[in-house]
């Protein structure tokens, strides 16, 4: 579709604008298309990690009730498309194409307007969210942070209620070197009145979420005080767990996603629904059931392909990584494992290479097309520190990488990508452009 080509073309080109922390601009953008974000009902989420599954498990039950649901997610994974979702169904290049023309005279005027400059990437993909949901008439908008909190484009929102999933060291560039620092700007989310669920956190960021919460005048409820929640089964099919929540208690949960991480970002969102259904939303016990059992989020501990077993995981800075050491310990059985890993420069790679490389009976290295990427070589040298050299192998792209470990790989071994969404992206894209991926993949 040439008009969609040209579409994406002058909204990636944005990206020569990049990263501006700044409300002014999407204020005034918004101002101009009639202030959408204030006629919606919004599930604002910030967080370090969980926070993309938190989101897409609390619009799974919404959609589970009845509701119809907008989601807004960053990055995405293949399509651009991926980022805006109702009922988790992607919108269509067309509306794309459409919502953009309407938006162009507008972004050229912010950026004339005085106090403001030209809009970047992510205001102007914002904005266009915005707009999107309003006319769609969602009855709720499930919305995820870009980066930080205080000063992120989706911080514009009055939301029906905030939850804040683990934070942890990340983007120290912009939010700050202390989990202090890094908690004030992802707690900027919280809005008078409106009360606050949060995961699991440390005692340095959850006494700042408090102090947060005081200001504002609102409750928080932290899950690990307010919740309690007990593992049944854990196995690559899913989890299943016993909740005991702010109102009720639920017996014999099943949620669809892998990894007992998981279980606190379920809990998160059960808090979510609960707070939604005592402030009146009809949300019914089955559909809490249901919602979880739907889920899908794909490049999340994702099954691509059994014999030899293939998964992918986004995850992209040290704790997250720790996860995915623990699942694939504690929930995957295999012979060998085969371990493809590729890092952005700017991320802690020294850390997730410390954590992950040890495990593996295989590494090899790789690079996404991406600026950001460290090269393969970098990543190949800092794993000597921890694995023997004749346990690495260096490759230049990611599809290189796939092909060398389904070369070597036997029927029992497990092939495992990891180390950044763009990874799993480009992994993706590939095993779909080679019908690889399983028609009913995990």
């Amino acid at each position: 579709m040439k008009d969609y080509q040209q579409a994406l073309k002058y909204i990636y080109q944005l990206n020569k604008y990049g990263i501006k922390l700044g409300l002014e601009n999407i204020f005034y953008l918004l101002s101009l298309l009639g202030n959408p974000q204030e006629k919606l009902k919004i599930i604002h989420i910030a967080g370090t990690n969980g926070k993309g599954s938190t989101a897409v498990i609390i619009s799974s039950i919404l959609q589970a009730a009845g509701f119809k649901v907008g989601l807004y997610t960053s990055p995405h994974l293949v399509d651009f498309n991926e980022r805006m979702k109702i009922n988790g169904k992607n919108i269509s290049s067309s509306k794309v194409v459409e919502l953009l023309e309407r938006i162009k005279p507008f972004i050229k005027k912010t950026a004339k307007a005085k106090d403001c400059r030209h809009p970047t990437f992510f205001e102007v993909i914002t904005a266009m969210a915005f707009l999107y949901f309003y006319e769609e008439k969602v009855d709720f908008l499930v919305l995820e942070v870009g980066l930080g909190g205080r000063l992120d484009a989706t911080n514009v929102c009055n939301p029906l209620l905030s939850v804040i999933t683990r934070i942890d060291y990340d983007h120290m560039d912009k939010l700050g070197n202390s989990l202090k620092e890094i908690a004030r700007e992802k707690g900027g989310i919280i809005k008078s009145g409106k009360v606050v669920i949060s995961s699991k956190q440390y005692k340095t960021v959850k006494n700042e979420l408090r102090k947060i919460a005081k200001e504002k005048e609102t409750e928080i409820f932290f899950i690990d005080e307010k919740i309690n929640i007990r593992l049944i089964k854990a196995d690559i099919n899913g989890i299943s767990f016993n909740l005991k929540g702010l109102y009720g208690e639920f017996k014999n949960l099943f949620l669809s996603l892998i990894g007992k991480h998981q279980l606190e970002n379920a809990a998160t969102a059960i808090g979510v629904i609960e707070t939604l259904k005592i402030n009146g939303f009809k949300i019914t016990t089955h559909a809490i059931r249901e919602g979880l059992k739907r889920v899908k989020w794909e490049g999340r501990l994702e099954i691509i392909q059994e014999k030899p077993l293939i998964i992918m995981d986004g995850a992209h800075n040290p704790n997250g990584i720790k996860k995915i050491k623990k699942a694939l310990k504690e929930i995957f059985s295999y012979q060998r494992l085969i371990l493809i890993l590729a890092i952005f420069s700017d991320k802690d790679y020294s850390k997730i290479i410390q954590i992950i490389s040890p495990i593996a009976n295989l590494l090899i290295t790789s690079q996404s097309k991406n600026p950001r990427a460290t090269p393969s070589e970098i990543i190949a040298q800092e794993a000597k520190r921890f694995i023997n050299q004749d346990r690495i192998k260096i490759t230049k792209t990611i599809p290189q990488a796939i092909k060398y470990a389904l070369k070597i790989a036997h029927q029992d071994d497990l092939i495992c990508l990891t180390g950044s969404l763009y990874t799993v992206g480009e992994a993706r894209k590939y095993f779909i452009e080679n019908q690889t991926i399983l028609k009913n993949s995990k």
